[in-house]
Formats: C-alpha cells, sequence, structure tokens
C-alpha cells in the first residue's frame, strides 16, 4: 500500500501531474523528471545517494568514471594533428571552466550518466558565439520536456522557487543506454530491486554480527509456570547475552530451566547463507555497471589477476568503456563543434594508455606498423611520451615484402647491369 512517505509514489504523482512522468520515451508532449528514488518489493527505498554507499556501487562507479576521466581527450584536425590552435582543444583537454580541470569534469559527467542515466552542462559561450566553458549541471534538479512540434526543452530547477529554461543548443547532455536516444535510463532506477536485495543481505549480516551470531530460542522450566514480572525479568537478562561485549559469556539457568535444543544457541552466516547472497549481489551489481568483478578486487579461488589481467583490460575497455567514448565523442562533435568544423575537426580520446600493460602486444602491435608502413618511429615514440628523434619521420617497409610477380626481376636487373 503506498503512502505519502514513499518516494516511488511522489515521483509517479509528479510524473502524472507534469504530464508524461519518468518514462523510458520522451514521447512528443511528455516531460522526463529525473530519477530521484524507487521503492523495490522488499520496502527499501532505493535512491543514487543510498546505492553509493554500497561499496559495489561506489567501486564500480568510480572505476568507470575515473578511468575515462584520466584518459587524454583531444581535438585533432584532418591531418591527425592535435588541434591545439582551436579554443575548443584547452577546454576538451585541459579546463572546461574557472572551477574544474578536465578529469574533475569528465569524471563527475560519467558518474552523473552512470548512477542518474544522464549528465548535464551548460554551453557558454563568447560573443563571437564560441564556446568559451562548460559549467557542471545536477541531473536530479533537470527536467527534459518535448513539445508537441519536437522542440526539446531543459528545464534547470534552482533551488524551490526559482528555474531557468535552456534551449537544446545549449545543454550538454550525455546519455546512458537509452530506448529513444534522447533520455538515458538510470541503472539504479531499474536495477534497484537488486541493489536493495543487497542492502537487505549487508543489514542481515550486520544485524547478526552485532548479536554475535545468536538466534533466539527456547528455555525448558519444567512444570512450572512464571508469573508476568518473573517472565519479563528472566527476557531482560537472556537480552544482555545477545550483545556483543558479552560474547563467550556464560549463561546461568536456574529453577530446573535448562535449553529446549543445543542447536537452538549459535548458527553461523554461511547457514544462514548471508555471505552466499551477499556474493551473489556483488556481481549482479557488476553486470549492471559493464565492470569485471576482479577490476574492483572481487575475486574467487577460480581466478587470478596474473593470468588474465591483459585480456581483461582489453575486454574492459573494448565491451565495457569503448560506448560511453564514443557516446561522448560524437556529442561533442554534435554540440560543440559547427557543421563546417566537423569537416575539419575530430574529437578523440586517447586509449592507448590503458594498453601499455600488455607489454608483449604492444611491442608486436608497433613492430607490424613499422615494418608495413603505417607509422613512422616518431610516431611511436609519441604514443609511448617519448621524444621526437632526428630522422625518425619515415615511413619505412621491410625489403623482403615484394610482390610475388617482382621475384627474382631485382636480381635479374642487377647481373644485367653488371654484364
Amino acid at each position: 500500500m503506498s503512502t505519502l512517505n514513499d518516494i516511488n509514489w511522489w515521483s509517479r504523482f509528479r510524473g502524472a501531474w507534469l504530464g508524461g512522468g519518468n518514462k523510458t520515451r520522451l514521447d512528443k508532449g511528455g516531460t522526463a523528471i529525473p530519477f530521484t528514488g524507487d521503492s523495490t518489493a522488499g520496502g527499501n527505498s532505493i535512491t543514487p545517494d543510498k546505492a553509493l554507499k554500497l561499496a559495489t556501487v561506489w567501486a564500480c562507479v568510480r572505476l568507470r568514471s575515473e578511468t575515462i576521466a584520466s584518459l587524454p581527450f583531444h581535438l585533432r584536425d584532418d591531418n591527425k594533428d592535435l588541434a591545439k590552435d582551436h579554443p575548443l582543444y584547452r577546454i576538451l583537454h585541459d579546463q572546461p571552466n574557472a572551477d574544474m580541470t578536465a578529469s574533475e569534469f569528465w569524471e563527475a559527467m560519467v558518474a552523473s550518466q552512470e548512477l542518474d542515466g544522464n549528465g548535464y552542462a551548460v554551453i557558454r559561450r563568447n560573443a563571437v558565439n564560441a564556446v568559451s566553458a562548460l559549467e557542471l549541471l545536477d541531473p536530479e534538479s533537470m527536467q527534459v520536456s518535448r513539445s508537441k512540434t519536437g522542440e526539446i526543452k531543459y528545464t534547470y530547477k534552482k533551488g524551490t522557487k526559482s528555474e531557468v529554461v535552456y534551449s537544446e543548443d545549449e545543454i550538454l547532455h550525455l546519455k546512458g543506454f537509452s530506448l529513444d536516444g534522447l533520455v538515458g535510463l538510470s541503472a539504479i532506477r531499474y536495477q534497484s530491486d537488486v541493489i536493495g536485495g543487497q542492502i537487505d543481505a549487508n543489514n542481515a549480516a550486520n544485524s547478526e554480527f552485532k548479536n554475535n551470531l545468536k538466534a533466539g530460542g527456547f528455555l525448558k522450566t519444567g512444570e512450572k509456570v512464571l508469573n508476568n514480572e518473573q517472565r519479563e525479568s528472566l527476557r531482560k537478562n537472556l537480552a544482555t547475552f545477545g550483545e556483543p561485549q558479552n560474547a563467550g559469556k556464560w549463561m546461568v539457568l536456574e529453577a530446573g530451566m535448562e535449553p529446549a535444543s543445543a542447536s537452538n544457541i549459535r548458527i553461523s552466516a554461511q547457514d544462514a547463507q548471508l555471505l552466499e547472497n551477499r556474493y551473489f549481489g556483488i556481481e549482479e551489481i557488476c553486470r549492471t555497471f559493464k565492470t569485471p568483478p576482479q577490476l574492483i578486487y572481487h575475486t574467487d579461488k577460480a581466478s587470478s589477476w596474473a593470468s588474465s589481467l591483459e585480456q581483461m583490460n582489453l575486454g574492459y575497455l573494448t565491451y565495457g568503456l569503448r560506448p560511453t567514448l564514443v557516446r561522448i565523442e560524437q556529442m561533442v562533435s554534435r554540440k560543440l563543434l559547427t557543421p563546417e568544423e566537423r569537416k575539419k575537426y575530430t574529437p578523440k580520446f586517447a586509449v592507448e594508455g590503458l594498453l601499455r600493460s600488455d607489454s608483449a602486444g604492444r611491442s608486436n602491435f608497433y613492430s607490424q606498423l613499422l615494418q608495413n608502413g603505417v607509422m613512422t618511429r616518431n610516431e611511436v615514440r609519441a604514443l609511448e611520451d617519448l621524444p621526437a628523434h632526428t630522422g625518425a619521420d619515415q615511413l619505412t617497409v621491410q625489403l623482403n615484402l615484394t610482390p610475388i610477380e617482382l621475384l627474382g626481376k631485382n636480381n635479374e636487373q642487377t647481373k644485367n647491369e653488371s654484364d
């Protein structure tokens, strides 16, 4: 039964009142309200802040946001060179606003997208309409609406009475997984039952350890019948043995009392399946955030770091991070570059740093590129953060890489010239 204290009830009420609600799709004439909380089947109220109190959610969101924020974000021209003369390069790579570095800004944007499904920033422009700054906004205060003609507006609530309405070209909108391409879906909202179950398991485990893993039971008093005062006094005395400071102390049973069963005195966390439930919940949350459990230091006897870390990093980059990286690159290109600039400039994350742990694979990769004339030695040195070397800007190939139809002709030509 819903009550006025149920956050999910207020969310549904506000959605109905505003018209459209927090839907999976932003239809024409509808409104998408921010995700502020949801109720689970177990009665838990799950919010992004409450979910972050789980170590697994904290670790997954932190790993994804910090890893992406640590990657250099460049603006390159059509020659693949760094476009450092373009004013947008400094904003993307160094400092998007007066209060944040680039890594701090992108970390907050990605974290908002992971938790709330959407990350927002105001695009500030100067007198010549060039981008001058990107200012982060709280996703829980942003409301997205779509008119019947398809025009999108962003309403940002500042306090309880004030609000600002932005047009689509004024907001940098980083969307998470989406069903319509207009608003992202919150992983916390759609996996609230999983997160709520993990919170319940943690609370149950804490309660068991707080009570020294002691279970309630029965005492035999024989044929004697206690009055209400004696019964209440006995309960109070027995309750003290459930406190942690009394662990291991002896209980005195008087007047012929004896325990009904020795098995009721103590239980183990293994019997209560708390450890198993918590273990499974960690993997479920990792699956939600596309994060290998080993990368947040959740390992078992069947897994190890040394044997598969390099392959795991590559898989994490390919399937876990690359979709978000591409989404950011395309978002920046669409919102921060003019149509003419998009023909000349391309925003691009440098992901080579994530692959440096695979020294053997990296060495073989560079060797193949150098021997086949794909990269120069100075380009390889730049990827390794090494200074350029004089005379290392030429493309080279192996001499034995000769077309089949030319085999033997060079030797024959040399012999004829010597004759």
